[in-house]
């Protein structure tokens, strides 16, 4: 079995609860492993926090939430498995359902149906957000441990509600009247959870990460209408002797690869409570208006539980506790610095040309042992949220962003062995036109070169062409582009094969290089840099591997003060010039041969780089 795939799936099965054969079916087809859990579309998401607002009313539940596992995650579909037919009531109080005096109780638009052994629960909540074509239906499928039948559970419940002479609105098909109006926001429960309901479906769908934490005892949680949006709050219990405070968590809620990449707004430790809150990106918007407070405690057990190793944080499984994954080797590799560049063009085109080719280089790096990172700069910061929050009538206010500037670790893909292959992303602080100052650059380079051997820097600011962290003690400037192969032939100008026909005259190595640079870097002024040397990406077919013509020419490019430090084929299994996150990788579902050519291709660079 691929030990990448196998990483993988080990990851999503940590922090979901699925089986690890389920999870490696589910993700071997997937173009690039970035993501490994599923994210929820907007309606979808909208029905698992207010799946997760029922499971709450379920008291003393042994696994969190009542959920055992949350498997076979899609956009518009969520297969969760729940410990008792207790926790499949307290869900069954979402369906709508009318009184006698014709009051509406639940959630309208809740619907249920049998399917086999288990209950299917799909919504149609009426306005929607944004334009969506094709859309379904949202659809959530309830299990219960042992894979017993719930159509009696589901008849108990209609039998009850029948009882109390109500009537019941959750049959399909059926047709129910809409409201007359919408009701106030105090009573709208589809309004307010939807502000933060794509935080609530992460946490809804990695229910297993709890219970992976060293002396976990219970978990429950809570939400509040606030002016930003919805607040969740988890109060969770540790046994008796253990440390508030878990390093793991905080890792774990800010993961980007199977966790649910939050950004940590602050952290306040006392001697009896440890309260973290965390918000999601600055990117995204929708569903992610609120705050998220994990509140720990010591509760009632003496021993709690002992805690499991985590893949997604690069630890191995041992009998006993967790431990984290050694260095590469007994000699350490020297720590290099380099910043990576793709002209004096905007911000956007490092993203696109710059990122696609540091993330290769990296993620293969570590495919071979290393220690590597990938650091961000980012630009001035503009925030439009102030603007589209005047047109609302709630939430009006902002979400909180941490204060200062804030250095954001997270992986960049998991890696079996001794590698590993993170980004840094360093933003400016909250505030319209601000940027990042020097003193933060500073640190932030010291912390990266503590953690990793082999550093790239992405610098988007204006000034990163014309040398703007070379005074920091980069050791380069790397300049990555695409590029036609070494001409070996002159041929005739258009304009003269009239006179003396198509003509072509053999080319020496110096001669070929003049022309080659000419062609490639004479609109580039390279005198103000300390270039380290050229990252070229291979334009059209690629090529034969270097003959002895070709070698020549890149020795009289080095002559020239342009090393070529070698060449990346286009991307293995995809397009060339797919931007940031989406390229295919080393440690991506691809072929041993193509995996082996992109290694050796990094490889190569590294070399000459370390």
């Amino acid at each position: 079995m691929d030990a990448y795939l196998n990483i993988n799936a080990t990851a999503v099965a940590d922090l979901t609860g699925e089986a690890f054969r389920s999870a490696i079916i589910r993700i071997a087809d997937r173009r690039t492993w970035t993501h490994l859990v599923a994210s929820a579309s907007q309606d979808q998401a909208l029905l698992e926090a207010l799946i997760l607002r029922a499971l709450a009313q379920y008291r003393r539940p042994e696994h969190p939430f009542g959920v055992v596992e949350a498997f076979r995650a899609e956009a518009d579909l969520l297969h969760l498995r729940l410990e008792s037919a207790g926790a499949v009531e307290a869900l069954l109080g979402l369906l709508p359902y009318a009184e006698k005096r014709g009051t509406r109780r639940g959630i309208p638009g809740v619907r249920v149906i049998t399917v086999g052994k288990q209950l299917e629960l799909t919504a149609s909540f009426g306005d929607k957000i944004g334009i969506r074509w094709n859309a379904v239906d949202p659809k959530v499928r309830i299990h219960l441990q042992g894979d017993e039948p719930l159509a009696a559970v589901l008849q108990k419940h209609h039998e009850h509600v029948i009882q109390q002479r109500c009537t019941p609105h959750w049959v399909p098909g059926e047709v129910v009247a809409l409201p007359r109006r919408r009701p106030p926001l105090s009573r709208d429960v589809i309004a307010q959870y939807r502000a933060s309901a794509q935080m609530a479906s992460a946490l809804l769908r990695r229910p297993r990460m709890w219970t992976a934490l060293v002396g976990h005892d219970s978990l429950t949680v809570s939400s509040v209408v606030s002016e930003h949006g919805l607040d969740w709050t988890l109060a969770r219990t540790v046994a008796h002797g253990k440390a508030l405070h878990d390093e793991r968590l905080v890792e774990l809620l800010q993961d980007t690869i199977a966790g649910p990449d939050l950004h940590l707004l602050d952290h306040t430790c006392e001697p009896r409570t440890c309260t973290l809150r965390l918000v999601g990106s600055g990117e995204r918007s929708d569903g992610w208006r609120g705050v998220l407070t994990v509140r720990t405690e010591h509760g009632d057990s003496t021993v709690g539980r002992p805690g499991r190793a985590l893949a997604v944080l690069g630890e191995k499984r041992r009998p006993s506790r967790p431990t984290r994954r050694t260095g590469n080797g007994s000699r350490p590799e020297s720590t290099r610095c380099f910043v990576l560049t793709s002209g004096p063009s905007s911000p956007g085109a490092v993203q696109v040309v710059t990122a696609a080719v540091a993330f290769r280089l990296v993620t293969a790096w570590a495919a071979e042992g290393h220690a590597t990172t990938v650091l961000t700069i980012a630009d001035s910061d503009f925030n439009f949220e102030w603007y589209a929050s005047r047109s609302r009538v709630w939430p009006k206010a902002s979400v909180p962003e941490p204060s200062g500037h804030v250095m954001r670790w997270s992986r960049m893909r998991l890696t079996a062995g001794n590698g590993e292959v993170w980004k840094a992303t360093l933003k400016p602080c909250g505030g319209i036109f601000s940027v990042v100052q020097d003193e933060v650059i500073d640190a932030a380079l010291d912390a990266v070169r503590e953690r990793c051997s082999r550093i790239l820097v992405l610098d988007q600011r204006p000034s990163a062409w014309s040398g703007g962290l070379t005074h920091k003690g980069v050791d380069g400037v790397i300049f990555a582009f695409g590029a036609s192969h070494y001409p070996r032939k002159a041929k005739t100008p258009a304009w003269r094969r009239v006179v003396d026909g198509d003509r072509a005259a053999d080319l020496l190595p110096e001669d070929s290089a003049s022309l080659w640079r000419e062609h490639h870097l004479g609109q580039h002024s390279l005198s103000r840099l300390p270039l380290a040397g050229l990252v070229l990406l291979r334009m059209g077919k690629p090529q034969t591997p270097p003959d002895a013509f070709a070698e020549q020419v890149e020795y009289h490019l080095g002559r020239y003060g342009t090393p070529v430090l070698g060449w990346l084929s286009p991307e293995p299994g995809g397009d060339r010039f797919l931007h940031g996150e989406t390229i295919k990788t080393s440690l991506d579902h691809m072929s041993e041969a193509d995996r082996a050519v992109e290694i050796a291709a990094a490889s190569v660079i590294g070399s000459k780089l370390w």
